[in-house]
């Protein structure tokens, strides 16, 4: 079984939080350190339990708790809207040193029939109570896992790109989702026409929903004029996407 830590970068953040909380003389008691398998969970009309196991790698017992929340895009940003269209046992439990825990994600309504849904289980560690000793702030890590449901057919995100300058040296960088699943893009390049190098790239960690769309807004020594044909080689979920765009106008 594929064991993926989801803690390394938690526990980067956390360190980073930790230094700059030391320096401004704060003291802070740190979370816990947690793995589990597997970090996407995809549930159907024919498969509608899946399991999730989470493992305890830090030196004392935790207890977690579980929420679940519909999720939707508007204007780029996540909405999460508790749901009791899904189901996790179990829902609240303590997670000893070096222990593992199966959670069981049940899906308790039929697959829409033409997009996709999307969900976030969100695996929080519930703070133990304060020592009469503890200074400062007391951080618990909070895990969030993307669940989706696909309809009975196939599902296929699509990808539309724009670019608009707003500025001498500022682009609006868009990207659409018109297909019926979602996608993840890792990271984007845009090429001038007959150029094999590219003049703009972004590293990214963004999921697209159907019929969403995210905008990022970028500096650049390079601009190209209104109308010219850019090329756009992005990587995602799916693998190596390429698309067309045409600079629109201020």
């Amino acid at each position: 079984m594929r064991n993926i830590q989801t803690s390394r970068s938690t526990k980067n953040w956390v360190r980073l939080f930790l230094a700059l909380q030391c320096a401004m003389a704060c003291q802070i008691a740190q979370a816990g350190s947690y793995g589990i398998n597997p970090v996407k969970l995809t549930l159907s009309g024919q498969n509608s339990t899946q399991i999730m196991t989470v493992r305890n790698d830090g030196a004392e017992a935790a207890v977690m708790q579980v929420e679940l929340a519909a999720w939707s895009q508007t204007d780029a940003r996540d909405i999460y809207t508790p749901t009791r269209e899904l189901l996790a046992n179990p829902p609240i439990f303590t997670l000893p040193a070096g222990a593992e825990q199966v959670i069981r994600v049940g899906l308790r309504r039929a697959p829409d029939g033409q997009r996709e849904l999307a969900y976030r289980l969100f695996l929080q560690e519930v703070p133990p109570p304060v020592r009469p000793d503890t200074v400062g702030l007391q951080v618990a890590l909070r895990i969030s896992v993307p669940v989706f449901v696909p309809p009975p057919h196939p599902v296929k995100p699509i990808l539309h790109w724009q670019a608009t300058r707003i500025a001498e040296h500022t682009l609006k960088v868009g990207v659409t989702n018109t297909g019926n699943g979602h996608d993840h893009i890792a990271a984007y390049k845009i090429y001038r026409a007959g150029s094999s190098a590219p003049f703009l790239s972004q590293q990214l960690f963004a999921y697209l929903l159907p019929g969403e769309t995210h905008y990022w807004t970028v500096t650049t020594d390079v601009m190209p004029n209104p109308g010219e044909a850019l090329r756009v080689l992005a990587n995602t979920e799916t693998g190596s996407v390429q698309g067309n765009i045409v600079m629109d106008k201020p």
